[in-house]
């Protein structure tokens, strides 16, 4: 069953955070992962709205985690420091 990862974004340093979302772009293409949405406006319904929201899709849970864990995406996460507070989640549907 396909798998989603979902990241609603506050960016505190916007060159910074294009920076990573430059280098985990990369890191997606080797993944066998996919963008299925990168937004930087959303028309929010209720709750705090994000300056970006990601969807990427992997073949299954286990690929999306395997990309989260990977030790690049993980140093980049750590190389953007403080640039943006993220919500991260892996769910699987259709």
């Amino acid at each position: 069953m396909a798998a989603y990862i979902v990241i609603r974004t506050k960016v505190q340093d916007p060159e910074a955070h294009s920076a990573f979302a430059e280098a985990a772009t990369a890191l997606l293409a080797q993944s066998d992962g996919e963008f299925v949405v990168r937004a930087r406006e959303c028309a929010t319904l209720e709750g705090e709205a994000p300056d970006v929201v990601v969807v990427q899709r992997f073949p299954d849970a286990a690929s999306a985690r395997a990309f989260y864990d990977s030790a690049e995406h993980q140093q980049a996460l750590k190389g953007a420091g403080g640039a943006f507070t993220r919500e991260v989640v892996i769910v699987e549907g259709v």
